[in-house]
């Protein structure tokens, strides 16, 4: 058996670890267990909140803190204890906020804070992950909450108009001031504080003492994975990422319905050194 105790592993969910039908194959499943059991270190780093990935912990070996939110959260989940959150600025996200109630009503509009989310819209544009995954959540006018720490908003639309409207209006209104916003899947626009992505909470983890001669290695499909990628040791794109993250990344792996876990573990991981000297010579 490979020796994995120098490694730390880090994976993104959906479209990564997750493949297309929400599931995580007992095949992955079985390389990480394998994995650690070899002395490696995982965790996960996702834009999903904690309770939203309720179904899929208990079902992974999950020894470091992990990544939530995108950034905004790092959390030891064995434990149950948060080290490190990031909120956003009230006055100047409500601001913003109230006008896309105004100009975007038909999107799904929700706030999270560390033990729960809001939402601030009308039910029949909610997002249908909460009812599929029986998501627990408060509906809310939005001055309510204006005292809470929002440590995440995220849109939900299936008009690709209205991201590209979020987009401009979010540059428009110098949201870039406190926050960093992106298409975080098809359907989804997100703001989290400026300060904040999976990348910095990486390297967060990277200078922990018990880290801080590991080898990073991180796994994504998404643009939000592209500081993680760049902060890692050796970056790993699934074959189903999207165009922006594989030209930061520096190996290709397999689709997330083919394994993509137990590929990286068995196949690349064991073969980094002859893999990253063929990338060289083909780039």
């Amino acid at each position: 058996m490979t020796d994995f105790s120098n490694v730390f592993l880090i994976s993104d969910m959906d479209g990564t670890l997750i493949n297309s039908k929400s599931q995580i194959s007992t095949i992955n499943k079985y390389a990480l267990n394998e994995f650690t059991k070899a002395g490696g270190t995982f965790a996960v780093a996702t834009g999903r909140t904690l309770h939203s990935c309720k179904q899929y912990i208990p079902e992974l070996p999950i020894n470091a803190p992990s990544i939530f939110y995108n950034g905004t959260i790092l959390q030891d989940t064995n434990n149950n204890v948060v080290l490190k959150t990031l909120s956003l600025q009230t006055k100047i996200l409500f601001n913003f906020l109230k006008q896309c109630l105004i100009h975007c009503p038909n999107t799904c509009i929700e706030l999270h804070t560390k033990d729960t989310f809001y939402i601030i819209t009308k039910e029949e544009f909610d997002d249908p992950v909460i009812k599929r995954e029986n998501l627990s959540y408060i509906r809310s006018n939005l001055d309510d909450l204006y005292d809470l720490d929002i440590l995440k908003v995220q849109f939900y639309t299936t008009n690709t108009h209205t991201i590209s409207w979020l987009h401009n209006f979010a540059k428009s209104m110098e949201m870039d001031k406190i926050a960093k916003y992106f298409t975080s899947w098809y359907s989804y626009f997100e703001l989290i504080p400026k300060n904040a992505s999976k990348g910095i909470m990486l390297d967060n983890l990277r200078k922990m003492p018990m880290y801080k001669d590991k080898i990073f290695i991180a796994v994504g499909d998404f643009d939000n994975d592209i500081e993680m990628l760049l902060f890692a040791d050796y970056g790993i794109a699934a074959q189903n990422a999207t165009q922006n993250l594989k030209q930061v990344a520096d190996i290709i792996g397999v689709s997330c319905d083919e394994h993509l876990l137990f590929h990286v573990i068995n196949k690349i991981i064991p073969n980094l050194d002859k893999l990253m000297i063929t990338t060289l010579q083909t780039a």
